[in-house]
């Protein structure tokens, strides 16, 4: 490895974590002045229209077919509506750090749905690995009430699981478009239903986007640039230039940096609860994550002619046959949530 390709490597590994692992908190910043769905909305469309320049520069936008359409118009609010809409609704309640753990329940989704579609029960260790995922997510919501944070609470569990849905819909299409294109169309089509849900439950009513302060309009920056723009270009270009099981390690990487980051700025404490339900839910991944190594690896050695063609952050399965779900564990919870 020659020492320029190093440094890339350290720079794109440090972008994926640390942009990913920040969008919490900015989230939290965003929602704090700009009505939650609102945010997502600007996020959204900000990101579709910057990921477009680039191909649009070169002259490289292909025309999509009516199934491409289709399955961006589908995926799409199930990501952004579903996962990122719910994922800011929650933030308003409770603390980044603590919505970034449930967001690694994203992984133990997929293996269900997938095990589910399949028709393939999960191994032992999968099921081991679901069992502490779980059980994080009980230690995390122990002794609540049934108030906002309850029900915070729940919109997180559910936002994970839209995400997964969504992956889903995506990682079955058939052919593919190129990465920046085909992801702009998801983050369209989300935009869109963010958009007519913002309207119907009427968050535009009311609020002035002449009163955002300062911190709000950085942190809605730093959502489109670092999160969208920056983190998914370090993403592409790592799962081309390694393997996808040290790509995949943002999993258990960003929750760690968005409770660190929570706790610097005060927001939300690091209770022993927390830390628990960190070790539970980061473990759950890293359990399943190790199953897949081998497998990961392998695929990586066979070179990049099926990698990622058109998909949005999502680090497992990218083998030209759909391995076993548990060796597909590893999802993008920061690009759902990142």
């Amino acid at each position: 490895m020659t020492a320029s390709l190093r440094v890339r490597l350290v720079a794109a590994f440090a972008a994926i974590y640390l942009m990913w692992g920040g969008t919490f908190l900015a989230i939290r910043y965003a929602v704090a002045d700009i009505p939650p769905l609102m945010t997502m909305v600007l996020r959204c469309a900000g990101g579709a229209l910057l990921l477009l320049v680039w191909p649009l520069l070169r002259g490289t936008l292909e025309r999509p077919s009516r199934a491409q359409w289709l399955t961006a118009g589908v995926a799409g609010p199930f990501l952004f509506l579903g996962c990122h809409g719910l994922l800011a609704w929650a933030e308003q309640r409770v603390s980044s750090g603590e919505a970034a753990l449930f967001m690694t329940a994203i992984p133990l989704w997929l293996i269900a749905l997938e095990s589910i579609l399949l028709r393939r029960p999960p191994s032992s260790r999968v099921v081991l690995s679901l069992l502490l995922g779980v059980a994080g997510v009980a230690v995390l919501t122990w002794g609540e009430g049934w108030s906002g944070g309850i029900t915070a609470r729940a919109g997180l569990v559910l936002s994970a699981l839209f995400w997964a849905v969504g992956t889903l819909i995506v990682r079955r299409a058939g052919a593919p478009l190129p990465v920046a294109q085909s992801t702009a169309m998801q983050l369209g089509a989300g935009a869109l239903a963010l958009l007519a849900a913002s309207v119907a439950i009427g968050e535009p009513v009311g609020w002035n986007p002449a009163e955002i302060t300062p911190r709000a309009s950085l942190a809605l920056a730093f959502l489109i640039l670092g999160g969208t723009v920056i983190g998914f270009g370090a993403y592409t270009w790592l799962l081309q230039a390694t393997s996808a099981a040290a790509v995949s390690t943002y999993a258990f990487v960003n929750p760690v940096i968005a409770l660190g980051l929570a706790w610097m700025v005060g927001d939300g404490e690091l209770s022993p609860r927390t830390v628990v339900a960190a070790v539970l839910v980061v473990g759950a991944v890293v359990f399943t994550g190790d199953a897949s190594r081998p497998r990961s690896t392998a695929a990586h050695a066979a070179g990049p002619a099926h990698r990622w063609p058109g998909r949005l952050p999502d680090p497992i399965g990218d083998d030209a046959v759909p391995p076993p779900a548990e060796t597909r564990a590893r999802a993008g919870a920061a690009g759902a949530a990142g």
